[in-house]
């Protein structure tokens, strides 16, 4: 382990200490036999003991998940569907008509012209949009990780990778920009692009004002929409396209319900022959073929079931910020109606944050914490829950009230064992998914 002193976290050297000495004696058959027993492990208590509200995942459905266990996860396709580069066009013939359906799928759930379908997450896409389609020495405005942004768009993200300066969006209460101080700000940076969107989206940006900001200097605009897919889908949000947006980023989970994936969407031809171009080779040369399946899989499903779906999640979380706001916690955004999207922000800054999220977490309540906008430097005031995987649960508004009420005993420090049993016993009803075939 000494190679990787200083290379590694020193809590990360102490774990692999003790991981290569649990390890050392053991042959590779045990070794096989432990991670299949820890893979089932995870899967029981993910599934049966844990109440999941992290805003960045959701379950997968049954079908999507046996399209991963395909023979299809260990094949390679390059380039673009129907005009494959590698390997020869008969070996494509299967996966080609699945991407063609990705494709498909999403030009109509997101009425775009123009899809790229490959990149493996959404802070892939992301990168896809800034290397494709910007250049070194450039300025971008966003976020910053306070006001609402998250690290696939900060210095320390693909930006700086990328070699862009980044500069801060205005910041106002909510996550949202200060519209009024907007135009200064982006006179005087005079940026290549402006970003909004990300974790910590609680209402619709004003995208006729950025979009004239962004005019004034020659800029465009990219719409992080990695956890808001359903809710733009079918007309529950705001239409970053229609609205002024050149360039959407999405994930295909967490809203979406399908494996882990990122997508980009845009109407505009040339910046679609840009981004596209770049992807293979230059960020993937193949990616695992049974993804690509279950996504397609997924997208049927959200075209199918997706208004049910995405006004039980906007019903759920409203119904859950309300029932947090009635056990005397601080709900964020109380004063325009809590939220309009899958996520409640909580203020907890004086109940102690980091000790809450350990006694969430040994109580089996999933629940991260969160910067708040108006946080000092560092400081995690918040926590942020969602509610799509509870609500392909089928879990429904009437929940909401137990969910809150589960929260607020561990808060207030029942014990993490007598809440493990709560929470399995709250759960129990809800193991079948909804919303799939």
């Amino acid at each position: 382990m000494s190679s990787f002193k200083g290379v590694m976290p020193d809590k990360s050297l102490e774990y692999m200490r003790g991981i290569e000495e649990e390890y050392a004696c053991r042959s590779p058959r045990d070794i096989a036999a432990r991670v299949k027993a820890l893979a089932a492990e995870h899967d029981d208590w993910r599934r049966n003991r844990c109440l999941n509200l992290n805003p960045s995942e959701n379950a997968i459905s049954p079908g999507a998940r046996r399209l991963l266990d395909t023979d299809l996860a260990t094949r390679v396709t390059e380039g673009f569907v129907g005009d494959k580069e590698y390997p020869p066009a008969p070996m494509n013939r299967y996966i080609d008509e699945i991407e063609g359906m990705i494709i498909h799928l999403v030009k109509r759930l997101f009425r775009c012209d123009y899809v790229e379908w490959r990149t493996l997450s959404s802070s892939m896409a992301n990168s896809l949009v800034y290397f494709a389609l910007s250049k070194s020495g450039e300025t971008i405005l966003s976020q910053s990780n306070r006001g609402g942004g998250n690290d696939s768009y900060r210095p320390n993200g693909p930006p700086g990778l990328r070699g862009l300066k980044v500069e801060d969006l205005p910041e106002a209460p909510l996550f949202d920009v200060d519209y009024d101080a907007l135009d200064k700000s982006v006179g005087r940076v005079k940026p290549s692009w402006i970003v909004v969107g990300g974790g910590r989206v609680l209402f619709p940006y004003d995208l006729k004002r950025l979009r004239e900001a962004a005019d004034r200097v020659g800029a465009r605009i990219l719409y992080d929409a990695a956890h808001l897919g359903p809710l733009i889908a079918f007309g529950l949000f705001q239409d970053p396209l229609a609205e002024g947006a050149d360039v959407m980023t999405l994930g295909t989970h967490k809203l979406m319900g399908g494996p882990i994936g990122g997508l980009v969407l845009t109407n505009d031809e040339e910046l679609a022959k840009r981004m596209l171009a770049l992807t293979h080779p230059a960020f993937i040369q193949t990616r695992d073929q049974n993804k690509y399946a279950a996504a397609a899989w997924s997208l049927s499903e959200l075209a199918h079931f997706g208004p049910e779906y995405a006004k039980q999640i906007q019903a759920n979380s409203h119904a859950l910020a309300g029932a947090l706001d009635e056990r005397g916690f601080k709900v964020v955004g109380r004063e325009r109606g809590y939220t309009k999207t899958h996520q409640v922000i909580v203020n907890v800054r004086d109940l102690g944050p980091r000790a809450i999220e350990k006694r969430f977490n040994e109580s089996n309540i999933l629940i991260p914490t969160t910067t708040l906008w108006d946080d000092p430097p560092g400081g995690r005031g918040g926590l942020r829950i969602s509610v799509q995987e509870a609500t392909r649960q089928g879990m429904c508004v009437g929940e909401m009230r137990g969910v809150a009420d589960l929260i607020k005993r561990s808060v207030e420090g029942e014990t993490p064992e007598s809440m493990r049993r709560e929470v399995e016993g709250f759960v129990a009803p809800f193991r079948m998914l909804k919303y799939c075939f």
